[in-house]
This record gives structure tokens, C-alpha cells and sequence, in this order.
């Protein structure tokens, strides 16, 4: 029985070779029956129906101009830490607490800027190491031409 089954599968229409030509024909009467193959087109200008992907394009650096600022408070805010100093700051604007808000939020705002700094620092080594890499690269390149 399993000799069969294999001998089945094998005649069968799933299996394309290399040798057959495929049924494929510019009609649509074909569509969901056995043998019918499709041709799908990826990234073809000319074509309106094919499936247009992104570019490969990699970024090494976290920020750019646009986004430094909310991009790095959200991290800066997702630590705990800081969270419970940004509302014991804010707490402390009410005249319920027993001291100064310029007490709280001044060590705060410092801490949070020197870190901004430091994120922004390592962001521009990254960048520029990225550019003596590419350069180096070209260089290779136009020397070996």
C-alpha cells in the first residue's frame, strides 16, 4: 500500500521537471485546479502586479536630528529610577511637600542631560565610524580598478 501511494504521488502533477513545459496560459479558467502553476513577480517596475519590497538598506546609528530628543526622554523614562524622580519632582511643585521643587528637579534634569549627552556622543561614533569604513572601502574598490 505504501508502494502506491509513492507511485502516486510521484505520477502526480505536484512534481514539475525540468524537461515539461508548464500549463500555465494566459486564461484565469485554471485557477484552483490540479496542475495550474502561477508566476509571481517580485520587484518589477514594469509589471503594476508585482509585490514591491523595501530596500536593504541598514542603520547602525538609534537616532537622527529628528527624533534625538523623544526618542532618548523615552528611554531615559523607562528606568524606574528616573520615573519615580520625574513624579517625586512633579510632587513636589505642590505645596504639600516639605521642600523646594528646585531641590528635586534641578539633580534630575542634570542626571537626565548628562545621559542625553553621552547617548548622543556614542550615536556620532557610531555614525562616524560607519563613514571611515565606507570610505576605506571606496578606496579598496578604486584601487583595484
Amino acid at each position: 500500500m505504501a508502494g502506491k501511494r509513492k507511485r502516486d504521488v510521484v505520477r502526480s502533477k505536484l512534481y514539475s521537471y525540468a524537461c515539461c513545459r508548464s500549463l500555465f496560459h494566459d486564461e484565469h479558467s485554471q485557477i484552483g485546479q490540479r496542475g495550474y502553476s502561477r508566476v509571481v513577480y517580485c520587484n518589477d517596475p514594469d509589471n503594476p502586479d508585482a509585490l514591491n519590497y523595501r530596500g536593504n538598506y541598514v542603520s547602525t546609528t538609534k537616532y537622527t536630528a529628528a527624533n534625538f530628543i523623544p526618542k532618548s526622554l523615552f528611554e531615559q523614562f523607562r528606568r524606574v529610577a528616573n520615573l519615580y524622580f520625574l513624579v517625586v519632582a512633579c510632587v513636589s511643585f505642590s505645596p504639600l511637600a516639605p521642600f523646594t521643587a528646585i531641590s528635586v528637579a534641578v539633580p534630575l534634569v542634570v542626571v537626565i542631560g548628562a545621559t542625553m549627552v553621552k547617548e548622543a556622543v556614542e550615536d556620532w561614533r557610531r555614525r562616524k565610524q560607519v563613514l571611515v569604513s565606507l570610505l576605506k572601502l571606496v578606496i579598496v574598490c578604486v584601487l583595484m580598478i
